[in-house]
């Protein structure tokens, strides 16, 4: 069973997405406090699944580039994810963070999506702050951010060199 529930504040939201309910757990993932938007509660599961259609649709609605693999192939892939998601009480996927993890040194966020209808509401810190908890400890933990994220992503600490290394990476056109 997953749990929704509401918050007066942002401040009480994020510290009960912290203290995480160990009963709270469902078919896709266990569930996290639930966020009000104005549109309606949210749940946060973590460990979620996705499927390569609702993958599809998030990189489309925030205008990202199309993944051309077929679904197997990216069913696998994403198989090979943690994930968090943010979902209506419908089930309909508005927010999504993905996380390759190795469990004990090395962890990487490579999406953190909101629907642009629900941005600016506190889904993307929210993601953030559980893939931050769920990769506590890690040696390192890197992203690569678009220009939208920076400012989220810095004010979690994050940066391009901490003094002893820089992130550098290489696109396949």
């Amino acid at each position: 069973m997953t749990t929704r529930r509401k918050c007066s504040s942002r401040l009480q939201l994020l510290g009960a997405r912290r203290a995480r309910d160990p009963d709270a757990v469902g078919s896709h993932g266990a569930g996290m406090a639930g966020d009000t938007d104005n549109f309606d509660s949210l749940t946060y599961r973590r460990g979620d699944r996705v499927t390569p259609a609702e993958y599809r649709t998030m990189l489309a609605a925030v205008g990202w580039r199309p993944v051309a693999e077929t679904d197997a192939v990216l069913a696998s892939a994403l198989a090979r994810s943690w994930n968090v998601t943010a979902r209506t009480p419908h089930g309909q996927l508005v927010g999504l963070a993905r996380v390759l993890d190795d469990g004990l040194l090395y962890a990487s966020l490579w999406d953190l999506l909101v629907v642009p209808e629900r941005q600016r509401r506190g889904i993307g810190r929210a993601l953030l702050a559980a893939v931050l908890e769920q990769t506590a400890g890690r040696r390192l933990v890197s992203l690569i951010a678009t220009p939208a994220g920076d400012a989220l992503y810095r004010s979690a600490g994050f940066a391009e060199s901490d003094g002893r290394s820089i992130a550098l990476f290489m696109r396949d056109p």
